[in-house]
């Protein structure tokens, strides 16, 4: 079975074997169940054990479904609900979180420690999956994050230490044949496969550790990697409205491609991040926690200023957001002016009413505005308000900057009245909710020109109290008397 260049996110250029992880599975289990035997007779010992034969059992079924997306192809969904599965026979089997019984308290500890279990084992398969996308870089990573396990397993969990060996000798065979350029892939079979044993052997080895430390902290700095390029694309995917499961070209590799970084280089690149959250996972090891605040910062560092490189555009919008919620006070500001002007402009006397109004509650946000009114009422007339910007000292015909929002007005029945457009600096920030401005505005303007033109309309609803309502000139308390 080979993989042809068939999507615009496959980074090869011809059609390559992608059944490596069958390899890397044969090399595994036979080696495994070789150990197994000569420890069944006695020849060696601690390096198997009844619970790590669980392992492999549960990794074959994930394996086969594997194999069979790589031969037929699958949906998403089936990959998902056997990676759930096998974080529940994990639990089942006594494999799980050993915090959950130390820590947690209560009748639903089983249900909160079944959840953990199945959750670390869906993200570690699919952290592997979705890092698999360049030569050489799923297996070197899974190498480095090893490291961690072999070491944390070494002076408690022997048969643990024992497959962790195994395992990573069987990827780095695997790795002469696939670093680019590569001449076999290692397919879903083997990142369904080594993702779930690898998840499965954290879960083993924290057995004997009873802190949430070395339970979930060290193996999640040692999995960084991956675990923060399947995080990113969930968060990618979310903000941007697409499916969660979909496949694209924005992972960590491919941004750094798009950088102008060879294959090779990229996975070097990696390859020494890797390295990176490999030791410093190691570095929390040692029985002091303020070993957290180095490591954590170093981590903080490098993925602030790793994502502000790789420029994902999604990330934009919480920037702006964060802006918008620093000058939310001055937002509210401008809504509540804009409302409160929106009823006295249904009623204006004259032109220069509206004007007046209509600069009180938009100079803080634009520089200009003007009204044309249709020719279909004989002469256009235009009634603009050439008043001096507050931020940019210009008036709005006099900036070579500036967007316009155009509204159209028109009457209840849906007739056509003219125009209301606003200028603005294209360096200003718009406050106004542009609901309001497209609803309130709209309609407020539209109302009074059509009462100012005389176009038949429907009978005015009662005009209101004076004394109720802010009078903001004189003009406009003796019109509404009139009305009245």
């Amino acid at each position: 079975m080979v993989r042809a260049p068939d999507s615009g996110r496959h980074i090869h250029a011809g059609p390559i074997p992608r059944l490596g992880g069958v390899a890397v599975f044969l090399t595994f289990t036979l080696l495994l169940l070789a150990c197994s035997f000569l420890a069944a007779k006695g020849w060696v010992s601690g390096v198997s054990s009844g619970q790590l034969l669980r392992i492999v059992a549960i990794g074959a079924a994930l394996f086969a479904v594997g194999l069979i997306d790589d031969l037929y192809g699958l949906r998403a969904w089936p990959k998902l609900a056997v990676q759930v599965a096998g974080g529940v026979g994990l639990y089942y089997s006594d494999i799980r979180f050993n915090f959950c019984g130390t820590h947690l308290a209560g009748s639903s500890t089983w249900l909160i420690c079944l959840a953990l279990t199945v959750t670390w084992v869906v993200l570690i398969c699919n952290a592997i999956n979705l890092i698999d996308g360049l030569d050489g870089l799923a297996a070197g990573a899974a190498l480095f994050s090893m490291v961690t396990i072999f070491t944390l397993a070494l002076g408690s969990r022997s048969d643990i230490a024992f497959a962790t060996a195994i395992l990573g000798g069987s990827l780095f065979g695997f790795l002469v044949l696939n670093f680019n350029p590569a001449s076999i892939f290692l397919g879903d079979s083997g990142s369904l496969f080594v993702g779930f044993i690898l998840s499965a052997f954290v879960l083993a080895e924290s057995q004997k550790r009873a802190t949430t430390l070395d339970n979930i902290v060290v193996p999640a700095v040692a999995f960084a990697l991956p675990l923060t390029d399947v995080g990113l694309s969930i968060l990618r995917r979310f903000l941007s409205g697409r499916s969660l499961f979909g496949a694209d070209r924005e992972h960590i590799h491919h941004k750094l491609l798009e950088l102008g970084l060879t294959q090779r280089q990229v996975v070097w690149v990696l390859y020494g991040i890797s390295a990176m959250c490999a030791v410093l996972s190691l570095f929390l090891l040692k029985p002091y926690d303020v070993a957290l605040i180095p490591v954590g910062a170093v981590m903080l560092m490098t993925l602030f200023f790793g994502l502000r490189k790789l420029n994902y555009h999604e990330f934009g919008e919480f920037e702006r957001v964060g802006k918008r919620l620093g000058k939310q006070r001055a937002v509210c500001a401008r809504n509540i002016a804009l409302r409160k002007a929106a009823c006295p402009i249904q009623y204006a006397a004259n032109s220069q009413e509206i004007m007046q109004l209509l600069q009180g509650c938009l100079a803080e946000d634009f520089d200009g505005f003007k009204i044309v009114v249709s020719d279909k009422f004989g002469r256009p007339s235009q009634l603009s308000s050439p008043w001096q910007g507050r931020t940019l000292g210009v008036t709005w015909n006099e900036s070579r900057d500036k967007i316009v929002y155009m509204l159209d007005l028109a009457t209840e029945t849906g007739q056509e009245i003219g125009t209301l457009s606003l200028f603005q600096s294209g360096h200003r920030d718009l406050l106004i909710d542009n609901d309001l401005i497209k609803g309130d505005l709209r309609r407020s303007v539209a109302f009074a020109l059509q009462r100012m033109i005389g176009i038949p309309r429907p009978p005015l609803p009662a005009a209101p109290d004076a004394s109720d309502q802010p009078v903001l000139n004189p003009g406009l308390a003796r019109y509404i008397e009139r009305e009245v």
